[in-house]
């Protein structure tokens, strides 16, 4: 062992220096010559087992700071390289301990860096913005859906989270939560051309001698939206349906009442009734196809050659033209065959014709176009109408809205669900609509419906 042959070594040179003096004291005492060599010789040894002595120590010596050195790294949770020490060393066995423990270390530092990656992959993917902001008010992280709803580039470096939130809301609710110490939960609204909703909650998080703000962000502007649709769609539907049945009430009344007896108030009054009769079932009908299209519909694909089929659609619309002074143009090649179902695009067009003769200005005209590409066919259905506001074009094909209140500034009839109507039939079939407007101009509808193939065509039947 080390220790062991430092102090045979230590002993042996001591031995040897004693030796060396007596036999010199010996011979000068004496005074023979013979003992100068010997003691020359035992000199010597004594020199070799000096050295032997001084690696040794050294040797020892750069063990001992090796040791000192791994155990500082382990502490200061930095890498060392492991120590390898000889068997008979009675330092091996604290080295291979402290080997042990810089493996299992570095095991853990791994298996904990892995972890950190996965969760912050995982924060960096969810749907909901994240931000994490230490005691001193800096952002220590923050997700890319964070950074896309607050519309700002967030340094990946520490900084003030001063420097990213600019919502008035939404800094008090931070700061509150920093001077209170307490978890805060509010709906942030931001500000700008197309105002969003943030379901916001503020985490304290305490730790051990210090705390964190957690921020966590969502986006329930379609929610909200959802929910406003359901409110105008309950009042929407509840006037239109009141406007009729009040009508048919209220002439049957006064027809009851007597008024039946004047054939010319009996006409008049059955003839409204007749009309407010249509419009009931009308809109009890599109309420039913709304909820048609939803429950899914069996198409029967077949060709049709577009210019005939649009043709003889506008056929119907003879006495309607004549009444606005509205004339329809089919610019539709003659050549020009499509593969579709007929009771889906009769129900488009005639909805979209219908509006189009309808909000059009007196002597106004309607062009019924088509174009193509290599995966849609489009039918393009434009007027020269009163046009819509750009406001009004986002919330066209909702349910029972139309723009600037056309229900009591225009003399316009109708269930208000032809668009909605015409938009879900779209979507059904896998393709899309498009809106260009301008006021006092005229507005253009885009439908873009999806190329059907021959074997697309059967695989539908």
């Amino acid at each position: 062992m080390t220790l062991s042959n430092i102090y045979k070594q230590i002993l042996i040179v001591v031995s040897l220096s004693i030796a060396v003096l007596a036999v010199l004291f010996y011979g000068f005492s004496t005074g023979e010559s013979g003992w100068d060599d010997f003691a020359l010789l035992l000199m010597f040894a004594a020199v070799i087992a000096g050295i032997r002595l001084i690696i040794e120590y050294r040797h020892h010596d750069k063990l001992l700071k090796q040791l000192q050195v791994m155990t500082a790294n382990i502490v200061a949770h930095h890498p060392a390289v492991p120590l390898f020490v000889e068997p008979s060393n009675p330092l091996k066995g604290i080295a291979d301990q402290l080997n042990e423990l810089q493996s299992r270390q570095q095991d853990e530092g791994k298996s904990i860096r892995n972890s950190n990656v996965e969760l912050i992959t995982i924060l960096s993917s969810l749907p909901v913005g994240v931000m994490v902001i230490d005691s001193t008010h800096d952002v220590i992280f923050a997700n890319h859906k964070m950074s896309v709803m607050l519309g700002r580039d967030i340094l990946a470096q520490v900084h003030p989270y001063t420097q990213d939130v600019r919502n008035y809301q939404l800094l008090s609710l931070i700061e509150n939560v920093f001077n209170n110490h307490k978890s805060q939960h509010e709906e942030v609204q931001s500000v700008g051309a197309s105002p969003v909703t943030w379901d916001t909650s503020v985490l304290f998080n305490r730790l051990d001698n210090d705390f964190h703000i957690l921020v966590i962000m969502y986006d329930i502007s379609d929610i909200i939206n959802v929910k406003q649709m359901q409110i105008d769609f309950l009042r929407n539907a509840s006037h239109e349906l009141k406007t009729p049945i009040t009508a048919i009430s209220g002439f049957t009344k006064t027809l009851l009442d007597g008024a039946m007896n004047d054939k010319k108030s009996l006409v008049e009054f059955l003839k409204i009734i007749d009309q407010q009769s249509d419009q009931l079932a009308f809109l009890v009908q599109d309420v039913l196809t709304i909820s048609h299209i939803q429950n899914g519909t069996n198409y029967d694909y077949k060709p049709l050659p577009l210019h005939d089929f649009v043709n003889s659609e506008l056929a119907s619309y003879k006495s309607m033209t004549a009444n606005n002074n509205v004339t329809i143009h089919n610019k539709i090649p003659e050549h020009v065959e499509v593969i579709a179902d007929t009771t889906t695009l009769t129900r488009i067009l005639r909805n979209l014709v219908s509006n189009a003769v309808k909000y059009n200005r007196p002597n106004g005209e309607v062009n019924i176009e088509y174009s193509d590409n290599d995966s849609f066919w489009q039918l393009h259905v434009s007027d020269t109408g009163i046009g819509i506001a750009q406001k009004d074009i986002s919330r066209l094909f909702e349910r029972f809205y139309r723009a600037d209140d056309s229900r009591t500034k225009q003399k316009v009839s109708g269930t208000g669900l032809g668009l909605s109507i015409v938009k879900e039939m779209v979507d059904a079939v896998g393709g899309t609509i498009d809106v260009k407007s301008q006021r006092g101009v005229g507005s253009t509808f885009t439908v873009n419906f999806p190329i059907v193939k021959d074997d697309e065509k059967q695989a539908e039947k």
